[in-house]
C-alpha cells in the first residue's frame, strides 16, 4: 500500500496496527527522517529507550545480515512494542530486507529510510506488495506544502505573516522539510509572546539559506575534527529534535568501518581497496580516505570506546543523554583534529 499525504496524517492520529513494515524514501531527506520519527513514536514513547527502540545503519549490515532479523524478533524486556529503524537504505539492500519479511512482526515495527528510489525499484515493489507493508514517497515540498507548514507553526503561534514575508518564506524554504521546520520554529521562538506581524527584515536576518543538510554533518565534523562545524551542526540537530542515541549509533557504525579499513591498510592493502573491503559505500569512499589519513586502527578503536562508553552512560546514569553525546563527540573530534 502507498500512503498519500492525507493517509499519512490520518495514520499519525490513528495508527493502523496492521501495518508493520514501512519504506520511506525520496529526495527530501528531512521529510524522510521526520516521517520515520513520527511513525516510530506511534509505537514507542521515546526514541531514547534502548529496550524498545533500535536504530541500525543498513551499510553496516553487510558483515552481519542476521542482525536485522535478530532485532526484529527481539522482545522488549519492559513489554510493549519495539521499533527497528533502518537508515541509509538503498536498492542494494533489497535482498537483505526481503529476506526478513517472513519474520514475526507481531511485536515490532520495521521502518526503512531510503534515498531517492524509483517506484519500479525492487525494494519499493517488495514492500508495496506486502499486505502488512506501506511505502511513503517524500518529494521536495511544493508551494502549498510550505504554506501548510507556515500556517502550522507561525499560524499556530498567532503570529501574523504579511504577504511579502510569506512570499519570501515560500521562496527560501522547501529543499528539506526538517530544515524548513527548524527555520520556522526559530522565527516562532524569536517572536515569543509578541503577536505583531513579522517584518521582512526580521525574517531575512533569522532565516538562513535552506540547503539540504543532513544529520551526517554532525558525524562528518566529528571524524574530520572540525570543532566549530560540530558545535554548529549538533546544536542545529538537537534543536530539530534529533536523538542523542542516533548520533552515537551513527558514529559507532562509521568508526567500525574506518577501523576495519585502517586495519587493512596496516597490513599492506592499498587504501582505495581497503575502504571497499571495509564495506564503505562507493559515494563515501573518498571522504573515508580523508578521514583515515595516516591514523591507525588503534586510533579508531579508542574513538569507538569513547562512543560506546557514552551510550552506556546514557542508559545507566539517568543524566541527559544529550550531555553525554555532546561530550563524547567533542572528545572524538579533538582526537581527530590532532
Amino acid at each position: 500500500m502507498e500512503f498519500r499525504s492525507g493517509q499519512i496524517k490520518a495514520f499519525f492520529n490513528t495508527p493502523d496496527k496492521t501495518r508493520r513494515v514501512f519504506l520511506i524514501y525520496g529526495q527530501d531527506e528531512g521529510l524522510v527522517r521526520e516521517y520515520g520519527k513520527k511513525i516510530a513514536l506511534t509505537a514507542v514513547a521515546s526514541l531514547d529507550d534502548p529496550f524498545c527502540y533500535s536504530e541500525l545503519d543498513a551499510t553496516s549490515l553487510s558483515d552481519d545480515p542476521a542482525r536485522l532479523r535478530d532485532e526484529i524478533e527481539a522482545i522488549s524486556m519492559m513489554g510493549g512494542e519495539r521499533v527497528v529503524r533502518l537508515r541509509n537504505v538503498s536498492n542494494a539492500h533489497a535482498k537483505l530486507i526481503t529476506n526478513v519479511l517472513d519474520a514475526d512482526f507481531s511485536n515490532t515495527l520495521l521502518i526503512c529510510e531510503a534515498g531517492d528510489l524509483k517506484k519500479t525499484a525492487a525494494l519499493v515493489k517488495a514492500v508495496n506488495s506486502l499486505n502488512f507493508g506501506a511505502i511513503i514517497a517524500c518529494y521536495r515540498d511544493k508551494s502549498q506544502d510550505i504554506l501548510s507548514l507556515i500556517n502550522e507553526i507561525l499560524g499556530g503561534a498567532n503570529i501574523p505573516v504579511p504577504t511579502d514575508v510569506l512570499e519570501y518564506l515560500k521562496s527560501s524554504l522547501g529543499s528539506d522539510r526538517a530544515i524548513s521546520r527548524q527555520e520556522l520554529e526559530k522565527l516562532q521562538q524569536y517572536k515569543g509572546n509578541d503577536t505583531s506581524p513579522l517584518t521582512l527584515q526580521e525574517v531575512k536576518s533569522i532565516v538562513g539559506d535552506n540547503s539540504a543538510e543532513s544529520v551526517f554533518d554532525v558525524i562528518d565534523a566529528t571524524l574530520f575534527g572540525d570543532l566549530p562545524k560540530l558545535e554548529y551542526a549538533i546544536d542545529k540537530a538537537f534543536f530539530a529534535g534529533e536523538s542523542a542515541i542516533t548520533f552515537l549509533r551513527l558514529a559507532q557504525n562509521q568508526l567500525k568501518q574506518l577501523h576495519k579499513a585502517a586495519a587493512f591498510i596496516s597490513k599492506g592493502t592499498p587504501a582505495n581497496i581497503a575502504v571497499k573491503k571495509a564495506g564503505i559505500a562507493p559515494f563515501n569512499q573518498q571522504k573515508a580516505l580523508a578521514q583515515i589519513g595516516r591514523k591507525t586502527a588503534a586510533h579508531f578503536a579508542q574513538c569507538l570506546d569513547i562512543i560506546l562508553q557514552a551510550e552506556i552512560e546514557c542508559k545507566k546514569t539517568g543524566m541527559p543523554a544529550e550531555t553525554f553525546c555532546r561530550r563524547a563527540l567533542l572528545r572524538v573530534a579533538m582526537a581527530n583534529r590532532r
